[in-house]
């Protein structure tokens, strides 16, 4: 018998929120706290490079600080955005054997979520361990083929039920068997319904 599989995306969807926006701002509230001088400063110039460059470069650079450091309690801030979470049903459905946190929200506080929520794995951004470049953030066709590249480890290559709320997640969505879209715009609905792709809807 083929595994059910579960994936399910985090901001907007799992949350209700961009977590990595709340992410920030707890870094910052947690610097001024604790007098992480040093890092509230790095951490300033990585949010101005924003102003000249991507929001996935800008990523790229406040994770680079983050990484090898201990002093980031991950599971204080995930707590801390606790009622930002949407309930989703199908979360407490056994009938998946394989349930699958899918984001392009950094890793680093994404498991915890994924461990609290019961899922079984997360497959998330990761610290930068090389200079950035396109593929760095888990969106779009690189979360495709983290997700695949996850599952042909499972021994099976078939989504059956796929949790989103953002048109980036587009490759995923026409692999999965049936897709479930949180509160889209009518952007979203014109390019689900030109690539054919049929979907439920959940506000």
């Amino acid at each position: 018998m083929k595994k059910k599989v579960l994936v399910v995306d985090l901001d907007g969807t799992l949350y209700t929120i961009n977590t990595f926006h709340y992410f920030i701002k707890f870094l910052i509230i947690d610097c001024f706290s604790n007098l992480k001088i040093g890092l509230l400063f790095k951490l300033c110039i990585a949010l101005a490079s924003r102003i000249f460059t991507s929001h996935s470069k800008m990523k790229h650079n406040v994770l680079k600080l983050l990484n090898n450091r201990s002093d980031i309690n991950y599971e204080c801030f995930v707590k801390s955005i606790s009622s930002k979470k949407r309930h989703i049903s199908h979360l407490e459905e056994n009938k998946f054997h394989t349930k699958v946190l899918a984001t392009a929200a950094p890793s680093c506080y994404a498991k915890v979520i994924a461990q609290n929520e019961g899922f079984d794995v997360c497959i998330g951004t990761s610290f930068p361990s090389i200079k950035f470049n396109s593929s760095f953030e888990n969106k779009s066709e690189v979360k495709k083929s983290n997700v695949l590249n996850y599952l042909k480890k499972q021994k099976t290559d078939q989504i059956d039920l796929f949790i989103t709320d953002h048109i980036d997640d587009l490759p995923l969505m026409k692999l999965a068997k049936k897709n479930i879209i949180v509160q889209p715009n009518n952007g979203f609905l014109l390019a689900l319904k030109q690539n054919s792709i049929s979907f439920e809807v959940i506000k």
